[in-house]
């Protein structure tokens, strides 16, 4: 009955071990042939502001960000991937600036109620493998172009890690997206900036 045990044991270490080099075979193998790469992902944003007059009542903008990409990625030397990447990233309004504009607006108080921010990235993407093809560092560089409002186009970055299981990826980022946004008063005169948008997400990437 032991030796039956053993036996078992044995056989089933090896066959999780087959499976898993399988894996790992699959993603090299889709990795020199070129392969599409799919992900989503949610985080909480970092914005700083400039103000410009006195405020009564402020509050920062912005709660979370959510976003979704794709991407086609192809080996170029053992363990290093490039490509080109695009999605749609959003991050949701939150809040709202009060001023007392006292030089401009006759001593009238200035009211901004934050309004979300859109865009879609349009970047090369690289990413270097280690320990097996199990986790991996990875860059985006590129364009992250407005699709709401009055937001400003700017650069996109995205470094970003990841882990490895097989068809399904976890991944951690910072994202940074330097269009920023002017809130105006009625006669025009700006009376708050947002100096960019940055985040730092968590997602999930899928592999076909």
């Amino acid at each position: 009955m032991k030796k039956l045990l053993v036996l078992a044991a044995i056989a089933i270490v090896g066959f999780s071990k087959v499976n898993a080099q399988d894996g790992v075979d699959k993603v090299i193998e889709q990795a020199k042939n070129g392969g599409f790469y799919v992900g989503a992902n949610l985080g909480f944003s970092l914005i700083s502001s400039n103000k410009f007059y006195n405020n009564s009542n402020d509050e920062n903008f912005g709660s979370f960000n959510f976003g979704f990409d794709a991407a086609y990625l192809f080996e170029v030397i053992p363990n290093l991937e490039v490509g080109l990447l695009t999605g749609y990233t959003q991050f949701i309004a939150d809040g709202k600036y009060t001023s007392f504009d006292e030089d401009n607006n006759g001593g009238n108080f200035v009211f901004v109620d934050f309004k979300d921010a859109s865009f879609v990235p349009v970047a090369a993407s690289v990413r270097y493998y280690f320990a097996d093809r199990k986790f991996f560092g990875g860059l985006d560089l590129g364009v992250g172009i407005n699709v709401s409002g009055d937001v400003k186009t700017g650069f996109y970055a995205r470094p970003k890690f990841g882990f490895n299981l097989n068809k399904i990826t976890l991944i951690a980022s910072f994202q940074s997206i330097s269009g920023g946004q002017d809130y105006k008063s009625s006669n025009n005169i700006n009376v708050y900036s947002l100096n960019g948008f940055k985040s730092i997400n968590a997602g999930i990437e899928y592999a076909f």
